[in-house]
């Protein structure tokens, strides 16, 4: 896309060799050419020799932490969602300036401030709080954003779980997954998140199930994550092992829906690359009588999303954006399925901007309730 080999897997890799090779801090282009990957993971898809990029990737940029620093905007969000209190008065703030027609205003201002507020949607209905139980077969890793920001898809969730027999439970001492510290550089931070939660569902050998993308692919390389920490190595190993996608464990249910509905499934990154599902969802959503999939041209390719990078490199994240939003437009969906957070956002943005009327939601939601879903229940 950025037409230069240097942006290239290839050319990433060579870069990050040279990085390796001196102790001297980066060129500011080496810097550049860096941060501009997405780190969405379809390159990995495309290796035929299984070349691990996203880890290599990680690993790189926490180097170039160490020896450059970051930058103070970037830090202070990764902060805020590892806070739970900070988080949830941010999320508040964001909710109500949404509600009340504010974040659209802003979305009129030029540069990034406006770009940051058309991002901004209001909450699904109240936060999610779960309930910690000893007698469980599964667990819910309930996430930052999900549980502040996506609360009805998060009791959707938990709804889909119990109508399969699962008995569920939502650890209290859970904490952020540490995905976007880990893209970002930050790898003590990440180790120390990896850290808390392996201890968190310690209390259980049950699945650990996880609706989004990007918690879920991180939760399944704690392993790699910890395995320099002796005494974590093994832990994080057995905790990654339990990770399930709510994809890969709700029992598609034949059920039918009062209308015809057409539906594009959006393929997140971290899901169809970092985790290798794609089928899982679809055979969900086919299961639904009534429900037509449409694919759409170039269902792979990354809306431009990626963790914090549609706030770091906006002019590219727009682009996608747009290329992703004209070719959903161009199937004719009543409504848009996807199953990352931040996917959502992004997608819904673009169609508020192209002045387009089909909803985005959770796959869990979607399957839990696709009338009420259709009927514009917020």
């Amino acid at each position: 896309m950025l037409g230069d080999e240097a942006d290239s897997p290839r050319g990433r890799i060579q870069l990050i060799r040279t990085v390796l090779e001196s102790p001297a801090a980066p060129s500011e282009t080496t810097v550049e050419h860096l941060e501009a990957c997405l780190v969405c993971r379809a390159c990995e898809t495309a290796c035929p020799s299984l070349v691990p990029f996203g880890r290599i990737m990680e690993g790189a940029r926490e180097v170039l932490r160490e020896r450059e620093g970051g930058g103070r905007a970037a830090r202070t969000m990764l902060d805020t969602v590892a806070r739970p209190r900070r988080l949830a008065i941010v999320a508040r703030l964001a909710d109500i300036g949404a509600r009340l027609g504010l974040a659209r205003l802003a979305a009129r201002l030029p540069g990034r401030l406006g770009w940051a507020a058309s991002l901004a949607a209001p909450a699904e209905g109240p936060p999610f709080r779960g309930v910690d139980r000893d007698d469980a077969d599964v667990s819910i890793f309930a996430g930052c954003i999900m549980r502040e920001a996506f609360g009805e898809t998060e009791r959707a969730t938990v709804r889909l779980l119990e109508r399969d027999g699962h008995v569920v439970s939502v650890p209290e001492e859970q904490t952020c997954c540490g995905a976007l510290h880990a893209h970002a550089g930050d790898g003590e931070r990440a180790r120390e998140l990896a850290r808390y939660n392996v201890d968190a569902f310690s209390g259980s050998d049950g699945k650990v199930v996880v609706n989004a993308a990007g918690c879920g692919a991180h939760l399944k390389a704690y392993g790699d994550v910890l395995a320099a920490d002796p005494l974590w190595a093994e832990r994080a190993k057995g905790f990654a092992a339990r990770v399930r996608d709510v994809s890969e464990i709700v029992n598609p249910v034949p059920a039918r829906a009062r209308r015809a509905i057409r539906v594009v499934y959006q393929d997140a990154c971290h899901l169809a690359h970092g985790q290798r599902i794609r089928a899982q969802p679809r055979a969900l959503l086919r299961a639904i009588d009534g429900v037509t999939l449409v694919e759409i041209e170039d269902p792979e390719r990354c809306c431009g999303s990626a963790g914090i990078y549609n706030l770091t490199h906006p002019e590219i994240s727009r682009e996608l954006q747009q290329d992703k939003v004209r070719k959903i437009l161009e199937a004719s969906p009543d409504v848009v399925v996807s199953a990352n957070p931040g996917c959502m956002l992004q997608i819904a943005a673009g169609m508020r901007a192209a002045g387009s009327s089909p909803r985005v939601v959770h796959l869990a939601r979607f399957l839990d309730d696709p009338d009420l879903v259709m009927a514009g229940d917020p």
